[in-house]
């Protein structure tokens, strides 16, 4: 049936119009008018304040050191390095978690006996170079920066990683490493041995989980180990330094998959 031919006797439409209650309509349009308005300024306090956060007592920023004991395990880490500004959460500043050995357990032990010949180390201090290294050889490696990585390995190590870069490059592959974060540093071992000159070289294994976009393409861009998303990552990376000897360093001997 066609909607022209439907219509409504003219007193019926007359009696509903004169009925029809245009005063509660009106009230109710008000009202909802002003309940929008009203939570839109009280929605936006209240959210100021649940966001707003103090700093904990002691911190003195990203280059300053908590001030108590156990705020000392976990210290505020620079900005991700440049390529993670396009994830904005990733991109937050992140706070490191730290494990440390007790000193009265067996690696705690040893790395009391690395601080009597080292003036000035700590195991929060050795884990702070530690996160600098990591920072600066995961983006070297993976751009094949080689005066980037001086320094920062042992010989064997660095003749390993050149080797590595080197295949790499003839093979025409690039590998892109983008850091995110590092969630978690731990001390797991640490030794010192004595070689027949009778010089002491100390070894400190740390456990490291990081966040990282970590993908190795071939000459035709195509993907050949990796992912292009944000990936947990779960390193064992071995330092060595030969106590007693100054402007000596930390340096990585080691590393693997953990």
């Amino acid at each position: 049936m066609a909607s022209d031919s439907i219509h409504l006797p003219s007193n019926l439409i007359e009696r509903v119009s004169d009925q029809f209650p245009w005063d509660i309509v009106v009230l109710a349009g008000l009202a909802v008018g002003l309940g929008i308005c009203l939570y839109r300024v009280l929605g936006r306090r209240v959210g100021a304040q649940a966001v707003r956060e103090e700093r904990p007592q002691g911190f003195q920023g990203v280059s300053g050191r908590p001030s108590s004991s156990n705020a000392a395990q976990k210290r505020l880490q620079p900005p991700p390095l440049p390529g993670a500004a396009g994830d904005a959460q990733d991109a937050a500043v992140t706070v490191t978690e730290r494990e440390i050995p007790a000193p009265a357990t067996r690696v705690g032990g040893i790395l009391s006996r690395i601080a009597e010949h080292e003036n000035g180390f700590t195991p929060s201090q050795f884990l702070d170079q530690v996160d600098i290294a990591f920072r600066r050889i995961v983006p070297a490696f993976a751009a094949g920066d080689q005066p980037a990585l001086a320094g920062l390995l042992t010989a064997e190590t660095e003749a390993a990683f050149m080797a590595a870069i080197a295949a790499r490059t003839e093979a025409g592959e690039s590998q892109r490493s983008d850091l995110r974060a590092i969630e978690r540093l731990s001390i797991l071992d640490a030794s010192v041995t004595v070689d027949d000159r009778g010089a002491e070289t100390a070894a400190i294994e740390v456990s490291i989980v990081s966040r990282q976009v970590n993908i190795l393409t071939d000459r035709n861009g195509e993907p050949v180990q990796g992912t292009d998303a944000v990936t947990e990552f779960h390193d064992l990376w071995l330092f060595e330094r030969i106590l007693g000897i100054a402007g000596a360093s930390w340096r990585l001997a080691a590393s693997r998959p953990a």
